[in-house]
């Protein structure tokens, strides 16, 4: 009866820190989405509605660092993910908000008025493109073959 509550032990043990650790990772996606999400659908909504490109270049530089600092958190995810389709999906999260950092800052400096506003959309549509590829799905390995 010990040697089977040591047996269970040491084997359940492990698989639970293991769908611990997963768990976290998969929580600190959603993060990452989250803050993708708020990139697309409420920091470029705000330069949007900012007057003129000085305006909106003045807000950027107030929250850019959240961006890198998703940016830099989704770098991490992709190394550490659990398995591939989980990194493929914070590596597509992270080059798109890189892409679009890039894109706003050349935009902020070179954009008028006129201009600013549809090319901010066809940032945020990059964004919501990168938010809308799958998600990485809890994969449970194959069961042993039976009896047949």
């Amino acid at each position: 009866m010990l040697a089977a509550i040591v047996v269970a032990l040491a084997v359940g043990i492990p698989l639970l820190v293991r769908s611990r650790r997963r768990q976290a990772w998969r929580d600190d996606l959603a993060s990452g989405e989250d803050e993708v999400a708020w990139f697309a659908r409420g920091l470029i909504p705000e330069l949007r509605r900012q007057p003129s490109p000085a305006q909106a270049a003045g807000a950027w530089n107030v929250e850019s660092s959240r961006v890198v600092a998703a940016e830099d958190k989704l770098t991490v995810l992709e190394q550490s993910a659990p398995d591939e389709a989980a990194g493929t999906r914070a590596r597509t999260l992270r080059d798109a908000i890189r892409a679009a950092r890039s894109d706003i800052e050349n935009l902020l400096a070179s954009a008028t008025a006129i201009s600013m506003p549809r090319d901010l959309d066809a940032v945020a549509a990059r964004l919501e493109q990168a938010l809308g590829q799958p998600r990485p799905t809890t994969t449970t390995p194959p069961a042993p073959p039976g009896p047949r």
